[in-house]
């Protein structure tokens, strides 16, 4: 075994301890929370959950993926990608209270959402997005500009060195 497979099998293993460790913390805490649900309410939810992953999110990313690659110069695809990537986690983490779930069992509580959620997700969509542009045109500057056939042609004639 040669030392680059070594530090390969050693990376693996301390991430697949580190990896389990983190599953194990996440699956006691999803027990202490499941208290008073029965299994046969969480089998449902967990089946529908990966039901929904494998029939209509996996396909959408990838037709997503698609589109991108079809529509989107390949010197944006990136920034797209990743802006694409970054409003999906927060339309996903915003869902509940965009819609409002928490208010009816908060009544009398002004504390539970207080804050207009649709403005906030605007506004750091809008953020995501102007990074996204910021990042593109950084790396639209940093890129070398290739002149065009005429003005390769027209530096050829004027300037006899070249």
């Amino acid at each position: 075994m040669n030392r680059e497979n070594e530090t390969n099998s050693v990376r693996f293993w301390c991430f697949f301890v580190v990896g389990g460790a983190v599953s194990l913390y996440g699956l006691h805490g999803l027990i202490k929370v499941l208290n008073g649900i029965t299994s046969h309410e969480f089998l449902k939810w967990f089946v529908g959950a990966d039901l929904a992953h494998d029939l209509i999110v996996a396909p959408v990313a990838c037709l997503v993926g698609v589109i991108i690659a079809r529509l989107v110069p390949a010197s944006a695809r990136a920034q797209v990608r990743a802006g694409i990537f970054a409003t999906a986690v927060i339309v996903a983490i915003a869902w509940a209270p965009l819609h409002g779930y928490g208010r009816a069992n908060a009544r009398g509580n002004s504390s539970v959402e207080p804050l207009n959620y649709a403005t906030a997700v605007l506004t750091v969509l809008v953020v995501v997005w102007a990074l996204a542009a910021g990042w593109f045109a950084v790396e639209a500057l940093r890129r070398p500009r290739r002149r065009s056939r005429t003005e390769r042609g027209r530096v050829s004639q004027s300037d006899p060195s070249s």
